[in-house]
């Protein structure tokens, strides 16, 4: 009973997959359109912000890192490999261009940001000063407490 049940959950599978993939806005090739969606992490340490992008399998030679105001943005494509012989019975790898940004705090000077490409990982590194605490003084109001009156 459970191997046909795990039959029948296998061809349930078999029967979604195209489905799920068009809800997903993928083509059934692992592409979603021309754009890759690509995970990124952003990282904030007392001295930089580090912003990491999975970008595997991408030459290096086509990664474009920009910064405009505070936002760094990011441009990859990842190709796909010349037509092989034979008939794809599954692909599920993705192809095409990623494009993404990532805001940063203000006072990140552009002229400082560095880059890195290693093991299908992006790190962007951006140096920032350390952000000055400022206390607040808190003035006290009048000595007399005031009733609160109910409402009618």
């Amino acid at each position: 009973m459970l191997a046909r049940t795990f039959d029948t959950f296998d061809e349930l599978v078999r029967r979604l997959e195209p489905g799920l993939a068009d809800l997903a806005g993928l083509n059934g090739t692992g592409r979603s359109g021309s754009r890759m969606v690509a995970p990124i992490e952003v990282l904030r340490t007392d001295s930089e912000i580090l912003v990491r992008v999975e970008l595997p399998g991408v030459d290096p030679d086509s990664i474009d890192v920009t910064m405009r105001d505070d936002t760094v943005r990011i441009r990859a494509e990842r190709r796909a490999p010349a037509a092989e012989q034979g008939e794809y019975l599954r692909r599920g790898f993705a192809y095409g261009t990623f494009e993404g940004a990532v805001v940063l705090p203000s006072g990140i000077d552009s002229g400082k940001l560095s880059a890195r490409y290693d093991a299908g990982v992006l790190e962007i590194r951006a140096p920032h000063g350390a952000v000055p605490v400022v206390k607040v003084p808190v003035q006290a109001g009048s000595a007399k407490k005031k009733a609160l009156k109910a409402a009618s």
